[in-house]
């Protein structure tokens, strides 16, 4: 069984992988894939551990308005200004600048404003341009071209773009001579219009030229010798975003323009130069009307040059996530589908098989989350879709393949056996093989006074109404003790506890539902008068001890029953009870394992017919911290008087009994004293008593 179970599920979980494969071939959840990346992105962003060496510098709104009302200066502002920017940085020590936004067309206040910036650049040297690289046909300036080839690296590094652009749109002669280094700008978001991941090297015909991040680092860091980075199966690097927009320092540009002018005035500056100390200076383009503006996993609208921020953040920092080959991520899903198909159809308890389904589709979240942590892009849609696919279809062949066996088994079972039974025969149908095995348990016998009786004087249709009540009524109180109910006997009920579930408190449940019995039956009884004419009254017999539980019978029809000694003198028990007048009598060791939590009294020793040794027999009065004070009080008066009895002080212990009224124990022993007072048994008579019926 377990074996075809394995096999199954080994089909099921083959089956899931290919199809989770083939809806990933179709590109069905690549969007699912991204956006559960920006799910981690976000559940493990961490803007305070972004770089405090990267600021931006932003032509803002604020910054337009304040100018254009100032100085009626209107947009684009002259080159002259941003001249001033690179000297004021330069002159607090900024490390490298970076200026995101085009310089391809001379300046429209003439020759000078270009120079003027140029001569800044080629003084600051640590500024880097950008160039923007096409694949349109369309002719370049030759001048220019040339003098961008000393910005291309041989041989190639290593992440550079599959892409080959064909076309560049250049700054202008004069800044490309002063420029310290040139990044391309072109980078191109996901399909879904996000930017996540850039190309590190462009192809630009026989050029490889930087992007804007490899430029930046190659200005600060011109020794080389970086450690290798990670990236993605493209070959690019996948940016590490820290934060939304807003997660590194910003300032709006006219500060640093108006610091720059106070400090010529030799005036204190608003933002002295030495706050950009150190730091990687990215100027750029955040105005809605200069339409700069982009998305990123964190945030729905960014500056361009904050993707180019973080992308620098990412280089700089060695903090690019890296990502499985095809191969490896087809062998995880794969591990994963077969780890989900296997397991719902091996693992057969409903609730286990259910908690094995909730934590195995969660697995896939968990490892892409911990990757995440380790430095990895591992992929979350695939596999999720091959362990639902599993799961599903795991679910489904075990409904059709056991489904109606289980309904089958539990419709027949469960009027006979209690809950656990029935799942320990649907775990294991072996159960149901001829055989048993040796156990200790706790039996129960039970029989009402006076039955034959009441069935000869009731209408076979009362008769059975009346009969099927008190059944239905003893049996829950059985099984939700944890009983196993064995059979019924015409109004006889056999149970036992402690078979086929391992149990230890099986004395002391079966003695609880004894006693719950008991008062069950009493609390029913003015109604069985009222409907039936009868009032019942119920005889109980326990006792504890090994026996062969099992499934006997024959090989077409048997029952999971218990048989032994024990069983045996359970019903003695519950027959002897009618002798000593008591509703309930227990054997020595389910009394000695019940504990304190059940209170007894001991009522006789007694030797049974047919068997040869004593035993001690107890009478169940009640759980413990249920009897009222009276009770208590006549509970130890009868041990007083059984004390005297054991030390053959006939007449105290006839007087201590004989002041028990109603107890028919009590009288029982009173007789008993009168007649050993007038004729004393032997000395070494020890007490034991011979009961001469079944």
């Amino acid at each position: 069984m377990l074996k075809n179970r394995w096999r199954r599920g080994l089909v099921v979980g083959a089956a899931a992988f290919l199809l989770a494969q083939g809806v990933g071939r179709l590109g069905l959840l690549r969007r699912l894939e991204l956006k559960a990346w920006d799910a981690r992105m976000r559940a493990f962003a961490d803007p305070a551990a972004s770089s405090p060496d990267i600021v931006l510098v932003l032509v803002d709104q604020y910054s337009l308005d304040l100018y254009a009302e100032a100085q009626d200066l209107s947009w684009p502002w002259p080159r002259e200004l941003y001249g001033y920017l690179v000297r004021y940085l330069a002159a607090g020590g900024a490390r490298a600048v970076f200026f995101d936004f085009a310089t391809t067309e001379s300046s429209r206040s003439g020759p000078e404003d270009d120079a003027a910036f140029a001569e800044a650049v080629a003084e600051g040297g640590n500024v880097v341009l950008p160039v923007f690289l096409s694949d349109e046909d369309k002719a370049s300036d030759p001048e220019r071209l040339g003098l961008l080839a000393r910005f291309a690296v041989e041989p190639p590094p290593r992440g550079v773009s599959d892409e080959t652009f064909r076309s560049a749109t250049l700054p202008i002669p004069e800044l490309l001579r002063a420029a310290r280094a040139v990044g391309n700008v072109r980078v191109n978001p996901d399909e879904d219009s996000i930017y996540r991941r850039l190309p590190l090297w462009h192809r630009f015909g026989e050029m490889t030229l930087p992007s804007v991040p490899e430029a930046l680092v190659s200005v600060i860091d011109s020794g080389g010798g970086r450690p290798p980075l990670r990236l993605d199966r493209g070959g690019r690097m996948i940016i590490r975003f820290f934060g939304p927009g807003g997660t590194y320092r910003t300032y709006p540009v006219a500060a640093l323009l108006n610091s720059y002018a106070q400090i010529r005035e030799g005036r204190p500056p608003q933002l002295p130069p030495s706050a950009f100390a150190g730091k990687v200076v990215m100027v750029g383009l955040s105005a809605v009307g200069l339409f700069d503006l982009k998305a990123s996993p964190l945030s729905g609208v960014v500056s361009g040059v904050e993707i180019h921020a973080a992308a620098l953040d990412t280089l700089l920092n060695h903090r690019a996530f890296g990502e499985p080959s095809a191969g490896a991520t087809a062998v995880y899903a794969a591990l994963m589908a077969f780890l989900a198909g296997v397991g719902v159809s091996a693992v057969k308890r409903t609730g286990a098989n259910a908690a094995f389904a909730a934590g195995v589709l969660l697995l896939p979240a968990a490892a892409a989350a911990a990757a995440f942590l380790a430095g990895w892009w591992l992929d979350f849609a695939t596999p999720t879709v091959a362990v639902f696919s599993a799961v599903l279809g795991g679910a489904v062949l075990n409904y059709s393949h056991e489904g109606r066996e289980r309904r089958f088994l539990k419709g027949v079972f469960r009027h006979y056996l209690s809950p656990q039974v029935i799942d320990r025969i649907l775990e294991n149908p072996g159960l149901l093989r001829l055989g048993g095995e040796e156990r200790e348990v706790t039996s129960f016998f039970s029989d009402l006074a006076g039955f034959t009786s009441i069935s000869e004087a009731l209408p076979p249709s009362e008769l059975v109404a009346l009969l099927n009540a008190y059944l239905s009524a003893m049996t829950d109180i059985i099984l939700e003790a944890g009983g196993t109910l064995d059979k019924y006997e015409g109004d006889a009920i056999i149970a036992f506890w402690n078979a086929p579930l391992d149990d230890p408190g099986h004395a002391r449940k079966a003695c609880a539902a004894a006693i719950a019995c008991q008062e069950r039956l009493a609390a029913l009884r003015p109604e069985f008068e009222s409907r039936f004419g009868r009032g019942l009254r119920m005889r109980i017999g326990l006792n504890t001890g090994p026996a062969v539980v099992g499934n006997m019978g024959s090989s077409r029809r048997f029952d999971y029953t218990a048989m032994g000694d024990t069983i045996n003198l359970a019903a003695r028990l519950e027959s002897a009870a009618k002798h000593y007048g008591v509703p309930t009598l227990a054997g020595e060791e389910t009394v000695s394992r019940a504990g304190d939590a059940i209170m007894s009294r001991e009522v006789d020793i007694v030797r049974v017919v047919g068997k040869a040794r004593p035993v001690r027999i107890f009478e169940l009065v009640g759980e413990r911290g249920s009897l009222s004070a009276e009770a208590e009080s006549r509970l130890r008066d009868y041990g007083a008087a059984l004390e005297a009895f054991r030390r053959r002080d006939w007449e105290a212990a006839g007087a201590a009994f004989a002041g028990l009224p109603g107890d028919a124990v009590a009288s029982l022993y009173a007789e008993r004293c009168r007649r050993f007072a007038a004729d004393p048994p032997a000395d070494d008579w020890d007490f034991v008593f011979d009961l001469k019926t079944k």
